[in-house]
């Protein structure tokens, strides 16, 4: 009934839905927020406050408060043939003498208000704050002789703090090297210098730290910068960007200088959180472009008039407008007084998926409206009757179909990690909004268009009989053929696909997971990322751990580990790090901040050690500084030899924290108290892996309950739901476990395992997806045994639905297979198992699983006399 009168009411007011849609459209696509300056990106940054991992950041935050950086980039100069000489260092050196001397323009900045520039009072030393300005200036002078640009800010400090014989003494200097800045007037050069939000720059002359960035072997030397960047925040892209800039002009000015042998690159967590997010982008692009594309060229190639295109383009663009902007405003809502509590997000790898769903099943609704049209159209002949008529016969359908999808991802709201929590529901909110443009812009615009949209068949007779889809014909024998034996068919089909899918079943049932799943996110990059390629080539004179070092924090609120027997302790405990695994490279402590093995030796080596052990800067970096903990955390700085993202890194870092607590268990009062905290990638990678194996679970059973409960709604046939339940359930593990055999072949030898988003995203959407189109069959069998009988009913069900199910199932799998056209590989592997688990449902459950299955019901049921209410349409068409 609601949906005679809403066909009824769009025939009537064409005009009035398409203004509406239209202006609603055009705020969308005007007003803020935009959906990229709301949207996130990252994993490890979204993990639920109580982790370990997320309570160790917190705690070096409040203890370390000087060590605000979150990632880094790391510029490489590294040569293969042999140890970098002299030359080599020197240009090292010069390269990162204009970084040092950005530094020092930002310590500045930051000293001197800029709102308020006036002079400092002269005094007989320097406020600290631009003392560390001016040492950061003549660390880059020292490094690039050559370099007059932080003489000249030197010049100009001076100058603004009123020293003139300092002021006349760094100008005269840089005056020197630049003759052109005799008459010139001071300020801060450069002018524009890179932003990079950084916060520390280091080189192999920092104290302390300047031993970690040269390798053992020689080879190779590290410029590293910290910044106060988020490993995947958005700005990295452009931070990227201008690293990347950067090196190129280095690079033209090694092969300048004669030494094209140096290898020039950038890498660091937030080089590759720029990669990624580059990745990401591109992805996201080229998914949109090939989606629009397919689904062109598959409406084409299916209905073969053009202007019918427009229909379901036009209401999935609009969609797509309206539904982005939703999102992008609900994640200002706690904004509002009184909701702050309601803390939204997104994310950008969201528009992935809500892309390929929308044009999914935007497209597949406009086909099953399109198709009934078509079947009404040739009994009526009535343009304006047929599309009013062909509303309320697919409305309800088509509702009953998007819920089953938007619990289906509702449920991811279910989940503690915060990516899945919020994407779930965005995605939902978008098919909704979808559906309703659906069911009132798509039928407008048909209404609309009139006798256009035959063209260029120019009649409804030509349009009914040239843009028939798929044969009838070809279906009535598919139908036959699967109904005639029903038991043997299902039981062929079960044990064919069971071969691929039933280890996944099992491994599910024995181990938790169907598969094995990777957290390497560097491996999602190709090959060609020049971070990548950096990082890869420095792992020849680095340990794998140089990337994502440990940092444990031992803490002892009654100890003080700046006493001989805190001393003491930390080398006790340094040994036992040691000692776990000869892939424990190296461990930086207070005791020993250049990483050896504790023990006492008066080597030039040992006497360096001795001395840099009492240095300011070693305190500050290896023992807490912060008023509330000073002294009572020793920071333990772990480089292995393990690829952080591995589960090998994960598997030693558990046997170290576990040999940590045995050795701390034998030590006397208070240090048997000392509590173990383990901060950097390795241990959000646990964490992630944790959470997210948590979720899986949670949302796996809550879809399921859910969606089954839709289904009872709908259908009210408890046996026919759980049937359908389980057919999901089966081409899901099938699916998983062609996917898996795909990749380990395609792979080889760089295959590690399935990226660990693939199994719960695939889980999801198919679950909920791929009901859609068992609901279609079987409300149209259930509709058509009601005036035909059971098996007449099956197979006209079965004849009416095939073509346009098939349709749709192309449609869908099309926009998933556009997903394998982005440059990640997680993202790739998503878009081929989603592509095979669609056909799958299109050609083996739809066609043969689910019919076989009612096949079977209709031997044990009672047959009822049809009602034969309902004149069939006039010509045997498929929908």
């Amino acid at each position: 009934m609601l949906f005679q009168k809403l066909g009824k009411f769009v025939v009537r007011y064409p005009i009035a839905i398409l203004c509406f849609w239209t202006v609603f459209a055009l705020a969308a696509a005007i007003l803020p927020p935009h959906w990229d300056d709301v949207t996130l990106d990252g994993d490890l940054a979204f993990l639920p406050a109580g982790l370990p991992s997320v309570e160790a950041e917190r705690l070096f935050r409040e203890a370390f408060p000087h060590r605000q950086s979150k990632s880094q980039l790391v510029f490489a100069i590294s040569r293969k043939d042999q140890p970098l000489d002299e030359d080599d260092l020197r240009f090292a050196d010069k390269m990162a003498s204009p970084l040092q001397n950005v530094q020092g323009m930002l310590l500045y900045r930051k000293a001197i208000d800029d709102n308020s520039p006036q002079p400092i009072a002269v005094e007989d030393e320097l406020p600290a704050p631009l003392q560390y300005a001016m040492d950061a200036w003549e660390e880059s002078a020292l490094l690039d002789s050559k370099n007059w640009h932080p003489l000249w800010n030197m010049a100009y400090a001076s100058q603004q703090h009123g020293d003139t014989d300092e002021e006349q003494q760094y100008r005269q200097l840089a005056v020197a090297l630049n003759p052109d800045l005799k008459d010139a007037e001071l300020s801060l050069v450069p002018e524009d210098p890179y932003d990079w939000n950084q916060f520390d720059v280091l080189t192999r002359h920092t104290t302390v730290r300047g031993d970690m960035l040269a390798s053992k072997n020689g080879h190779a030397v590290l410029i590293v910068v910290e910044t106060r960047n988020e490993f995947m925040a958005t700005d990295n892209i452009r931070v990227l960007q201008e690293a990347t800039q950067y090196v190129d002009a280095w690079r033209a000015r090694a092969q300048e200088a004669g030494l094209a042998h140096l290898k020039i690159g950038v890498t660091g967590n937030a080089a590759i959180g720029g990669e990624m997010l580059m990745a990401a982008k591109e992805s996201i692009a080229n998914t949109e472009l090939y989606t629009i594309v397919l689904v062109i060229v598959i409406l084409l190639l299916i209905y073969r008039t053009p202007m019918l295109l427009t229909v379901p383009l036009l209401s999935i663009a609009v969609s797509f407008i309206i539904s982005s902007w939703l999102v992008a405003l609900l994640t200002q809502v706690h904004l509002l007084p009184g909701m702050e509590w309601f803390d939204f997000k997104v994310f950008k790898t969201s528009r992935i998926f809500i892309v390929v769903i929308l044009f999914g099943a935007g497209t597949d609704f406009c086909l099953f409206l399109i198709g009934r049209y078509r079947e009404e159209l040739a009994r009526c002949r009535d343009h304006d009757l047929a599309i009013a008529q062909a509303l309320a016969g697919v409305g309800e359908a088509l509702t009953a179909s998007a819920m089953t999808t938007v619990v289906g991802l509702g449920m991811m709201f279910f989940a503690d990690f915060e990516k899945y929590r919020n994407s779930g529901p965005a995605i939902g909110l978008c098919l909704l909004i979808t559906l309703i443009t659906c069911l009132t812009l798509a039928p407008a615009i048909m209404r609309f268009m009139g006798a256009v949209m035959f063209w260029p068949w120019g009649d409804t007779q030509q349009f009914v009989e040239r843009s028939r889809p798929v044969s009838a014909g070809w279906w009535d024998r598919i139908s036959q053929l699967v109904c005639s034996r029903p038991g043997l068919t299902l039981t062929v089909v079960v044990l064919l696909l069971g071969i691929v899918g039933f280890p996944s079943l099992y491994k599910r049932i024995t181990t938790g997971r169907a598969v094995e799943v990777s957290y390497d996110l560097f491996g999602d990059l190709d090959d060609d990322r020049m971070a990548k390629q950096t990082a890869l080539r420095i792992r020849d004179y680095f340990p794998l751990g140089e990337s994502g070092p440990l940092t444990i924090l031992a803490v002892n609120p009654a100890g003080q580990f700046m006493e001989p027997e805190g001393q003491s302790i930390t080398n006790q405990l340094a040994v036992t790090i040691f000692d776990t695994d000869d892939d424990v490279e190296r461990v930086f402590t207070g005791e020993q901040p250049l990483g050896d093995r504790p023990k006492f030796s008066l080597s030039p080596r040992g006497r360096q050690i001795l001395l840099l052990k009492n240095h300011s800067r070693t305190k500050e970096f290896f023992l807490a500084q912060g008023p509330k903990y000073s002294g009572q955390i020793a920071l333990f700085r772990v480089l292995t030899d393990r690829n952080p993202f591995s589960n090998e890194a994960i598997q030693l870092m558990d046997k170290i924290e576990a040999n940590l607590q045995e050795e701390i268990a034998t030590l006397p009062p208070p240090w048997n108290e000392t509590k173990i905290y383990i901060q950097g990638t390795t241990p959000s990678i646990r964490d992630l892996m944790k959470v997210t194996t948590q979720d899986q679970k949670r949302i796996e059973l809550g879809v399921i309950v859910a969606v089954f409960l839709v289904l009872l709604v709908i259908l009210r046939r408890p046996m026919v739901c759980a049937y359908m339940i389980l057919s999901v359930l089966f081409s899901y593990y099938v699916t998983l476990g062609i996917t898996e055999l795909f990749f380990r072949t395609v792979y080889a030898d760089t295959y590690q395992a399935l990226d660990w988003k693939v199994p719960l995203f695939l889980f999801v959407i198919l679950a909920a997806i791929g009901q859609d189109y068992n609901v279609y069959l079987a409300t149209r069998v259930f509709e058509e045994q009601k005036r035909l009988g059971l098996r007449d009913g099956l197979l006209r069900g079965m004849t009416t639905t095939g073509g346009i199910i098939t349709s749709c199932g192309l449609v869908m799998a099309g926009t998933f297979a556009s997903m394998c056209m982005g440059t990640l590989l997680g993202v790739i592997e998503i878009g081929f198992a989603l592509t095979v688990g669609v056909l799958l449902d299109t050609f083996v459950v739809r066609t043969i699983m689910l019919p076989c299955f009612l096949a079977l019901m209709n031997r044990f049921a009672k047959e009822e006399v049809p009602s034969q209410s309902g004149p069939p349409p006039e010509e045997n068409v498929s929908v």
